[in-house]
C-alpha cells in the first residue's frame, strides 16, 4: 500500500513539473520574433602593424545599428564568407555588439591567412535580427 501511495505521489508531482514546463515554454512563444535589418558591409584586407599577420576587416558603416538591441540582446552573430564559387572560407562566431574604435566605425578584426584573403568574395554576418552582407568584385582592397 505505501507503494503504491509512493508511485502515485510520484507520477503527481511529475505532471505538476511538466505542467510547469509546458506553461513556461507558452509565454517564450507568445513573443513576437525580432524584424530583421539589413545592411550592407565593407570588407578590406589589413595587416596588424604590430605584428604583421594578415586579417579580413569587416566594417558597419551603420553605427546605430551596432546595439544589443539590435540582436535582442543576443551577445554573438555569426561570421560567414565565401569565395567566387560560394565556397566557404570563413565561419566564425563573433562577439556582439562589434568593437568600436575611436575614428573607425565598428568593425571585426578576422585573422586570415593570405590565400584565404586572396579569394574571399563576400561575407555575410547573421544572428537575431540581423542579416548583414558585403561583396568585393575582385581582390579585397587594402584598409586606407
Amino acid at each position: 500500500m505505501h507503494l503504491l501511495a509512493g508511485v502515485v505521489s510520484l507520477v503527481a508531482l511529475g505532471g505538476v513539473v511538466v505542467a510547469v514546463f509546458v506553461g513556461g515554454g507558452s509565454e517564450g512563444d507568445s513573443q513576437r520574433p525580432l524584424p530583421t535589418v539589413r545592411s550592407e558591409l565593407t570588407l578590406e584586407r589589413f595587416v596588424v602593424p604590430t605584428t604583421g599577420q594578415p586579417e579580413l576587416l569587416v566594417s558597419l558603416p551603420d553605427r546605430r545599428l551596432n546595439s544589443p538591441e539590435t540582436t535582442g540582446g543576443e551577445p554573438s552573430v555569426l561570421l560567414r564568407c565565401v569565395d567566387r564559387s560560394g565556397a566557404l572560407k570563413i565561419r566564425e562566431q563573433t562577439a556582439w555588439p562589434l568593437l568600436e574604435e575611436a575614428g573607425y566605425p565598428p568593425h571585426i578584426h578576422q585573422l586570415a591567412r593570405p590565400d584565404v584573403l586572396d579569394v574571399v568574395r563576400g561575407c555575410r554576418l547573421t544572428g537575431p535580427g540581423i542579416a548583414f552582407a558585403g561583396r568585393v568584385a575582385g581582390r579585397l582592397p587594402f584598409a586606407e
